[in-house]
């Protein structure tokens, strides 16, 4: 049985402190009436019980799910890389008109949190003397409050920065929004005090699912590359989003000497246990306890026993979200050469002589055939169906994957996982830190030859993938282009980092938030047609009633997998499949996707908050560009 950090009750009572009317502001909130009073903040136990009620504000669900948590959707949603079983609405934004939403949860549900944090941080300090105990709680509440303002710059960029419990005559109550850099500073400061105060992963008091010092410097990596990286392409391309007076360099100079404390540490030792398959990158994500998985650093603990199950074993067996062709075209091939350069015998039409001559991520990413009929695969056998391919059209209730190239990146292969799983869930692991590294110095031009060996290269190592070499990379003829992410004006080195990112950590919840920090969400999503798998390996299987039937389908069920092109799937004019061939946006003719690039890389701050800033406190709430 796994330790669970117990905040169920404390949850409860901060629940209580955040109830009230939609049309007040959350800074509002009084403080926790059960903890308010003098005698609470006696002893380290309180502080643990109080920042114990802050766990649930990280994302369940969060590798398998949604960003936020608010509901089972797949991470990299709206990208280029990730195809859904519809097409995304929030893609297809031609004829909005930019009007803002009267709410919004994130900026609500964030400035209740907030409160709560504050009001820790300001009391925590009762409790004496300052031990390594109370120091770990301390910075619990530190990077707590670091990763709620970090969500608000992803989501809004400037906002006000609280660092009191305000109550209705404050005068801070209705505070204008702080510019964006000021609250990445914030944010880093807040990250820097966590990091003093927080123990190691598995020692003293920073043990198993608590937040721990190696968390804390991957996120404040996180945070300086972003904002450093968002003020240089925004500034560059002069875009409605740029931070004037500021090229980024201040920011992007303080990863490196946060990763290298990280790996004065760690040094090269990354998860090296592949399971049943040998897949070691695969299988990262399908650890039962993350407290014994090397480079996993913060994670969310599930445990069935103790009712906080959960079901991602449904993902390699249920309706799926797909990867795109765009993500099969980003792999390098096993001798680290891009594609169009290979002088391998690479064969787009054959899904099995990819994962044989590309990058050895790409086979534990996508599910390809040559594993064989998916019901005989470890605890898979009673849940999946006999195919080596994936549905196509959804003539069963699971194994529906409409563009054929199934994600298989933490495969949980374990039936004992059957709707009551107890797999940790991993929110922040240390490849994201090295790979940070690697960016913020090919950005800053310093970038050697040693640094790629213990960066990009350690984590090519744990899957075999042919090295990293900085003169091969610069003496490449290739055309790097916007629309793929990649930036010309840019080194080459740089544009293979971006590509070394892509690979490594795609679908984790990444690629939206990079296409925006690098200025090109709409090069990369305007006219986008998401495209699958070649149609053809596809057709000759799931028409082949006899091979449907050597692999284990009855002939009534094989009868059901007959794919006919125009009823039920299509495909391009290159012969790949098209996903929302019925979509008149994706048909033979059509727009594709479309966002508004002077209003689509930030939400709108919600209409009930600049109403009651002008009629509470007579102070204008500004708006982000393209909303009203």
């Amino acid at each position: 049985m796994k330790a669970i950090i117990n905040y169920s009750a404390i949850f409860l009572l901060l629940l209580t402190s955040a109830i009230s009317s939609c049309e007040k502001d959350f800074l509002e909130r009084y403080p926790l009436d059960a903890m308010s009073d003098a005698t609470f903040f006696s002893s380290p136990n309180d502080l643990k019980v109080y920042v114990n009620g802050i766990y649930p504000m990280f994302p369940r669900y969060h590798f398998q799910g949604s960003f936020d948590g608010a509901s089972n959707i797949a991470l990299d949603a709206n990208s280029d890389i990730l195809i859904g079983t519809g097409a995304s609405g929030a893609l297809l934004q031609k004829g909005s008109n930019g009007q803002a939403p009267l709410t919004n949860s994130t900026w609500t549900s964030s400035f209740s949190w907030i409160r709560s944090i504050n009001y820790f941080l300001q009391n925590y300090q009762r409790v004496v003397p300052r031990t390594t105990e109370t120091n770990q709680f301390s910075g619990e509440g530190y990077f707590f409050r670091a990763w709620v303002y970090y969500n608000m710059l992803l989501q809004f960029g400037d906002a006000p920065i609280i660092t009191e419990v305000l109550n209705t005559n404050s005068p801070e109550l209705y505070k204008p929004r702080d510019s964006r850099y000021d609250v990445a500073k914030f944010i880093i400061q807040d990250l820097d005090s966590a990091i003093s105060n927080l123990g190691w992963k598995n020692t003293a008091f920073a043990g198993v699912g608590r937040v721990n010092k190696e968390a804390a410097i991957v996120m404040k990596a996180r945070v300086a590359l972003f904002e450093g990286t968002w003020e240089r392409y925004h500034g560059r391309k002069n875009s409605v989003y740029k931070v004037s007076g500021k090229t980024g360099d201040d920011l992007l100079a303080l990863v490196e000497p946060a990763v290298l404390e990280l790996m004065a540490r760690h040094g090269s030792l990354l998860f090296n246990a592949g399971g049943p398959y040998n897949e070691a990158y695969n299988q990262l994500f399908a650890q039962q306890d993350a407290s014994k998985t090397p480079g996993v650093f913060l994670y969310r603990v599930y445990d069935a026993t103790q009712i906080v199950g959960h079901n991602f074993f449904d993902n390699v067996v249920d309706a799926a979200f797909t990867a795109s062709r765009r993500m099969v075209d980003a792999y390098l091939d096993k001798q680290g050469n891009p594609q169009s350069t290979s002088s391998l015998s690479l064969n787009k039409q054959d899904l099995t002589n990819l994962a044989t001559n590309l990058d050895p991520r790409f086979r534990q990413t996508i599910w390809t055939p040559d594993r064989g009929p998916q019901n005989k695969l470890i605890g898979l056998e009673k849940q999946a169906l006999p195919a080596r391919y994936p549905l196509i059209t959804n003539a069963f209730s699971s194994n529906f994957a409409a563009a054929g190239l199934r994600l298989w990146k933490g495969a949980i292969l374990n039936a004992n996982e059957w709707r009551n799983g107890s797999t940790d869930e991993v929110l922040i692991r240390y490849e994201e830190a090295l790979l940070a590294l690697a960016e913020a110095k090919a950005i800053l031009g310093t970038i050697t030859q040693a640094d790629l060996d213990k960066t990009v290269n350690v984590i090519r190592n744990r899957v075999g993938m042919a090295s990293m070499q900085l003169a091969a990379v610069n003496s490449w003829s290739i055309t790097y282009e916007r629309n793929k992410s990649f930036d010309p004006t840019e080194s080459k080195i740089l544009n293979e980092i971006r590509r070394e990112r892509l690979v490594e950590l795609a679908y984790e919840g990444h690629r939206v938030n990079d296409l925006k920090r690098w200025a090109v969400y709409e090069d990369v999503i305007n006219g986008f047609k998401p495209q699958g798998a070649h149609h053809k390996e596809f057709v000759d299987y799931f028409n082949d009633v006899s091979r449907l039937m050597a692999d284990g389908f009855t002939s009534s069920d094989a009868a059901k997998c007959k794919l006919t092109q125009g009823v039920n799937f299509d495909i391009d004019a290159e012969g790949y499949i098209n996903p929302f061939f019925r979509v008149p946006e994706f048909k033979s003719g059509g727009e594709g996707y479309f966002i508004e690039a002077g209003r689509s890389y930030l939400s709108a701050v919600p209409r009930a908050e600049i109403d009651l800033y002008l009629e509470k406190g007579g102070v204008t709430l500004t708006q982000n560009p393209g909303w009203f």
